[in-house]
C-alpha cells in the first residue's frame, strides 16, 4: 500500500474551559472560575487526583483565560523537576495567577519545599492567585516541612473524579472533532473497549489516528481503527 503524507498535520489540542468535561467536577470548576473572576485574594485552590482526571487541563485553561483578559499568568509543571531549580519559584510571585502542577515531585526536597512555602506567602501578600495540583490530598502529600503542609491545607481542596466510560467516549469524539475528524459513537466505544481506558493513552492515540487518516485519506471506520491500533 502506498501512503500519501499530508502537507499539514492538524494542531495540538488547546486545553480550555470550553472543552473541559466536568463529569462530577462541577464544584471544582465553579470554584476555579470564581477565583479567576474575583478581584480579591482568595485562598489558594488545591486540585488533586489520579493521572488523567483533568488537573493539568484546568490549570492550563485558567492561564489561557487570564491571558485572554490581558492578565499575567504562568503554568509550571514539576514533572521533570530534576531539570529545574527551586530558585525559579521566587520569580513567579510577579504573576497575577500562578498554576503549579505535579507538586508531589518536590516533596522530601528541603530547598523545593521551602521555596514553595515562601511563594505561598509572597502570593498572599501581593493579593495574587495560586492554583496547585497534585496526585494526592494536601494531608496525604509527603511534605516534610510542617509549615508547608499547613499552607497546603489552608486553601480549598477538591478531589477530581475520573471520566466514566461515557465521558471518555465524549472526550474521544471531541478530540477527534477538534482535529477535523468524525468519530462515531460505535467507533469511540470500540477504542475504549479494545484499546485503553487511560486518558493519556487515548489522547496519544487520537494524534496517531489523525496522522494515519490524513496520510491514507481514510475515515475513522472500525476496520480502519482495527488496522491502526493492531
Amino acid at each position: 500500500m502506498s501512503f500519501q503524507y499530508p502537507l499539514k498535520l492538524s494542531h495540538s489540542r488547546q486545553p480550555g474551559f470550553d472543552n473541559y468535561l466536568t463529569n462530577g467536577n462541577e464544584e471544582a470548576l465553579d470554584s476555579l472560575l470564581k477565583l479567576l473572576g474575583t478581584s480579591d485574594s482568595p485562598a489558594p485552590l488545591y486540585l488533586w487526583g489520579s493521572p488523567g482526571c483533568g488537573k493539568s487541563h484546568l490549570l492550563l485553561a485558567a492561564c489561557q483565560q487570564m491571558s485572554r483578559q490581558s492578565r499575567s499568568a504562568i503554568y509550571l509543571s514539576l514533572r521533570d523537576i530534576e531539570r529545574l531549580s527551586p530558585l525559579m519559584l521566587g520569580e513567579l510571585q510577579q504573576y497575577e495567577l500562578v498554576c503549579i502542577d505535579d507538586i508531589e515531585n518536590l516533596c522530601a526536597d528541603k530547598a523545593w519545599e521551602e521555596a514553595l512555602f515562601h511563594l505561598y506567602n509572597a502570593i498572599s501578600q501581593q493579593q495574587h492567585k495560586l492554583v496547585i495540583a497534585a496526585n494526592s490530598s494536601p494531608g496525604d502529600l509527603p511534605a516534610e516541612l510542617p509549615d508547608l503542609t499547613s499552607r497546603l491545607m489552608w486553601g480549598v481542596s477538591y478531589h477530581l473524579q475520573q471520566l466514566d466510560d461515557a465521558g471518555k467516549q465524549l472526550l474521544l469524539i471531541q478530540m477527534a472533532d477538534e482535529k477535523g475528524m468524525q468519530l462515531s459513537d460505535d467507533a469511540s466505544r470500540y477504542l475504549i473497549n479494545r484499546y485503553s481506558r487511560n486518558i493519556n493513552k487515548l489522547s496519544k492515540l487520537i494524534d496517531k489516528l489523525d496522522h494515519d487518516s490524513l496520510s491514507r485519506q481514510q475515515k475513522l471506520t472500525i476496520p480502519f481503527l482495527r488496522e491502526s491500533i493492531s
